[in-house]
């Protein structure tokens, strides 16, 4: 079997330059390409190193350990011993997926009914084949991680929410929502936005007819047929900006808002609750939208009330 050093050479500068963007990509940190491609030489030099040099100290795990390590260094820097932990786990995961998905297509391709062993089927590694590969391993990647981060970015964001009015009660979730910059027009409220079918058990029986029987977008224009005059006394109109368009949300406010933070129930009084027709959450996780100020106002006076 011959290796051409050449080939070898500048297939592991683009196999280990993807496995480093793709790191930084799942850690969720900036980098630099000229770091990312230096690192990635250096890799392959170790690679070549310890192939042609037929040195046992080279293919140890305490070697290869070293030269991931250094590899994160080189293209990311030390910033700290959590963040460096981070990327080197993140290194690890999509190295090992990558080449899992490489390997595992070379198999699936492989026409010989018997069986080989590793090293005769990677001798018949192909472009063809590493791009599609490679191309597998990225999508997995990609798709895999993405869900897994996102939804534990949502999970972070979410947030065990009490509404208190006209002496009832509802308990859902509501999730953070940075994007959300409603605001009353008079006296300048943050606005959280929650499910209609999530508010009816507060609601009273004229209210809740009133929703049902008008469309969303006569809610406004027929407001005088709702037959709770104490609920009417409490709505408001929330003029907001979508993409392209202009609309209103009705509005009431609501007598206390309770949110469970790690460590204490923040309580918010007279917050102002608009009234979204609809799921917020395609899944159900959640039936609130939380303002970004009220959490903020919420880590700022952490064990304390908080008064709009």
């Amino acid at each position: 079997m011959y290796i051409y050093a050449d080939v070898l050479f500048i297939i592991n500068i683009m196999m280990n330059s993807t496995i480093l963007l793709l790191t930084a990509w799942t850690a969720g940190i900036t980098y630099k390409i000229w770091r990312i491609i230096l690192a990635a030489a250096i890799g392959s030099c170790y690679v070549l190193f310890s192939m042609l040099a037929n040195s046992d100290i080279l293919n140890t795990a305490f070697a290869k350990m070293a030269i991931s390590l250094l590899l994160v260094l080189i293209s990311f820097g030390y910033q700290s011993r959590r963040k460096l932990l981070l990327l080197l786990g993140s290194f690890y995961i999509v190295s090992f997926i990558l080449g899992g998905a490489i390997v595992g297509w070379l198999y699936f391709w492989h026409t010989n009914h018997h069986m080989d062993t590793f090293t005769t089927v990677l001798m018949k590694l192909s472009w063809e084949n590493l791009l599609f590969g490679g191309g597998l391993g990225i999508f997995l990647i990609v798709s895999i991680v993405r869900s897994m981060l996102l939804g534990k970015k949502h999970c972070q964001n979410l947030y065990q929410t009490t509404i208190e009015y006209n002496g009832k009660k509802v308990d859902i979730t509501a999730m953070l929502d940075t994007g959300n910059g409603l605001y009353t027009p008079v006296g300048r409220k943050p606005v959280v936005i929650v499910d209609q079918g999530a508010l009816e058990p507060i609601l009273s029986e004229g209210v809740v007819t009133y929703l049902r029987e008008n469309s969303p977008d006569l809610w406004l224009t027929n407001l005088t047929q709702c037959t709770d005059i104490r609920w009417l006394d409490r709505t408001q109109i929330i003029p907001y900006h979508a993409i392209g368009s202009r609309s209103m949300l009705l509005a009431f406010k609501a007598d206390c808002l309770l949110v469970e933070s790690k460590s204490e129930l923040i309580e918010v009084h007279d917050v102002i609750i608009a009234i979204y027709n609809g799921a917020l959450s395609g899944d159900g996780k959640y039936a609130g939208l939380l303002h970004p100020q009220i959490i903020n106002e919420l880590y700022k006076k952490e064990g304390a009330s908080v008064c709009a």
